[in-house]
């Protein structure tokens, strides 16, 4: 039974060990004090121009209102911006008890690991157990804040215990292999150094690279130590000397904070996690057994089969869904993919009810109206729980999800925003076997891919719309609304064809307004076009639904229709002529308005062509000629 009781985690780069770390401890730690967690995950900071504007769109997916505490791992956002307007959300919307994860500039009571300290440990570690003489700090010039941080307790152990920090002593480079060995050039410079504190263990395994590169035995000539503790360190031969990095704990006491808090117990503003060294071999000790390097050979092995296989698979996915017009066909494909991610028990695409609009601008240049749709209303328009797919719906937006998938479901539930550019689309939610977080970069990738078919069926609906505006505008006559001679003639072929199939006559008209020069000379051309109008009005009220009428030029009219006989085409004349009659009674210019109409009639068999038809076009002309001058004569009169 799904909990009714919820805490919010805020976190970017799910992906990322941290992150899939501190996460599993919330989740695992929560469901102990019987709550669940919903984890609302962004992908800002990765340099992707202007379709990373709509990250804020992760804003717009949570309901606090069903939340009774919030977790904001701030340090996780590279973005500023972003956690900045996240941190506004939260201290203007959000009246449930907030707990931060951050070192430094935090805003809520937080929870942060210390393994800065460590680095000191580290450096005595060397000194008392060691006692090498020579100890230099390469630091990390791209994260300058934590590195100094480490490299101030590297000082202060060396000063507890008088050793002299010497002008070649301290060194900071980035990770690239030039930038390192520059450093050791440079500790080198005034003789080999005993041992080298590294910043991290990414730098001290790029340090331990170089070093053997260059000659240097590891630890015999050249003493090195990491931070962080990395499954790349424990592999290492000799395995190297690093600091313990408790995330899966700091999400644990962070949600231990947030409960006591929500029973409206205080809580310290500051609760630190400390690290601890972790003593092997590569500084100098010898009390751990080198792990076979074969097993981190292999598993990396199998990690680079997998990537491959996900950027095959992720090619092929953005390739099948490139020319998708239509979300339901989109949905089709798209459901191939999602079944094939691993350990995903539950996959949810929702989609806000504005997600395919278009802008107000193509909605003027369409000449078109759309109705708004409401802004409380959700469509899941792919649902997959246990690899059955479920019936769409739509719900209320209050809801992250539709109430019968909450009330069978005991999961944690994570929540990623759908969009493009400024658009917001909506969002995903993943929910994992056991609750065990199983999340790849392989998924960023494919939630681009949806996002690039979502825009791609609105950039579709968006061409729909003024191709039909064009269309319109090639077909149809602008004055009156009917067809104009284009057309026609696209329409009188299929007509035809009509015709013969279903073995019905067809009958040609041509109507043409009498006295337009009159109006046009006594009264203005506005009058005349208006007259022109009143006419299409009344052909258009008179005809069938098959019916062809269609405006060429001036005040000409030409229609053709299927299924009359002569006593039915007389009908419609007539019905014509008493629609101008009854709106000569009521109208208030000072002109009548009337037409001449004639018609001509025929059976058409399999040779009959559009020649043919154009020989009826001429009696029909001939008949309305003989009208017209019947008109002519009685005005004489």
């Amino acid at each position: 039974m799904y909990h009714t009781k919820k805490i919010g985690v805020f976190i970017s780069h799910i992906f990322g060990h941290y992150q899939k770390n501190v996460c599993q401890g919330i989740i695992d730690k929560a469901s102990e004090y019987g709550y669940t967690a919903e984890i609302f995950t962004s992908l800002d900071g990765e340099n992707l121009g202007t379709y990373g504007i709509g990250e804020e769109s992760i804003l717009r997916v949570p309901n606090y209102d069903s939340m009774d505490g919030i977790i904001f791992a701030s340090e996780s956002y590279p973005s500023d911006e972003l956690k900045q307007k996240i941190l506004t959300q939260l201290q203007t919307l959000c009246t449930c008890p907030i707990v931060e994860i951050a070192v430094n500039n935090y805003h809520f009571p937080t929870v942060s690991i210390e393994n800065s300290t460590t680095t000191g440990e580290l450096t005595e570690h060397l000194i008392q157990v060691h006692h090498y003489k020579r100890i230099c700090y390469l630091g990390c010039s791209e994260e300058p804040f934590f590195s100094e941080k480490r490299e101030s307790f590297y000082k202060e152990a060396l000063n507890k215990h008088q050793h002299t920090i010497g002008a070649y002593d301290i060194c900071n480079s980035d990770y690239s292999y030039e930038g390192v060995l520059t450093a050791l050039r440079f500790f080198c410079t005034e003789g080999t150094p005993d041992a080298v504190v590294c910043y991290n263990d990414r730098m001290a395994l790029a340090f331990m690279e170089v070093a053997l590169s260059e000659g240097y035995r590891i630890p015999e000539d050249i003493a090195i130590t990491g931070c962080d503790d990395t499954q790349e360190g424990q592999y290492m031969s000799p395995m190297l000397t690093t600091v313990s990095f408790p995330v899966y704990e700091l999400g644990t006491t962070a949600v231990e904070n947030l409960v006591s808090k929500i029973q409206g117990n205080d809580i310290a503003p500051i609760t630190t996690i400390a690290a601890k060294p972790v003593i092997h071999n590569s500084c100098g000790c010898h009390n751990s057994e080198n792990k076979n390097s074969v097993f981190f050979t292999q598993k990396l092995s199998r990690e680079i089969t997998t990537l491959e296989n996900s950027i095959l698979d992720s090619m092929n996915m953005s390739a099948a869904l490139q020319h998708v017009t239509d979300i339901d066909d989109g949905i089709e494909l798209l459901e191939q993919y999602i079944l094939k991610i691993e350990h995903c028990r539950e996959f949810y695409l929702c989609l806000y009810s504005d997600w395919d609009s278009v802008s107000s601008h193509i909605m003027t240049l369409a000449d078109s109206l759309e109705e708004l749709p409401s802004e409380d209303s959700i469509s899941l328009k792919l649902a997959l729980k246990n690899g059955k797919r479920l019936p769409e719906c739509s719900y209320q937006k209050k809801y992250l999800l539709p109430e019968y998938i909450y009330e069978n479901s005991d999961y944690a539930y994570i929540y990623t925003p759908l969009f493009f550019e400024d658009k917001e689309f909506g969002y995903i939610a993943l929910a994992y076997e056991n609750n065990k977080i199983n999340y790849h970069f392989q998924l960023i990738q494919w939630q681009m891919n949806i996002n690039q078919m979502l825009q791609s069926i609105r950039e579709a609906k968006c061409t729909g719309m003024l191709v039909s505006k064009l269309e319109e505008l090639y077909m149809r006559d602008s004055l009156t609304g009917l067809l104009n001679k284009h057309g026609y003639n696209q329409r009188e072929s299929l007509l035809l064809e009509q015709a013969i199939s279903q073995k019905q006559s067809i009958c040609a008209f041509l109507m043409d307004m009498n006295g337009l020069k009159y109006i046009n000379d006594n009264y203005g051309h506005n009058e005349g076009d208006f007259a022109i109008q009143v006419l299409g009005h009344a052909l258009e009220s008179s005809i069938g639904k098959d019916d062809i009428c269609a405006r060429f030029s001036g005040d000409e009219f030409y229609m053709l229709s299927v299924g009359r006989n002569e006593n039915n085409a007389k009908e419609l004349i007539e019905q014509i002529q008493e629609y101008l009659e009854n709106y000569n009674k009521l109208s208030s210019k000072e002109y009548p308005i009337s037409c001449s109409c004639g018609f001509a009639c025929a059976m058409p068999d399999s040779t009959y062509t559009s020649e043919n038809i154009q020989e009826l076009y001429a009696i029909a002309d001939k008949m309305m000629y003989e009208q017209k001058a019947t008109y002519h004569t009685l005005r004489r009169r």
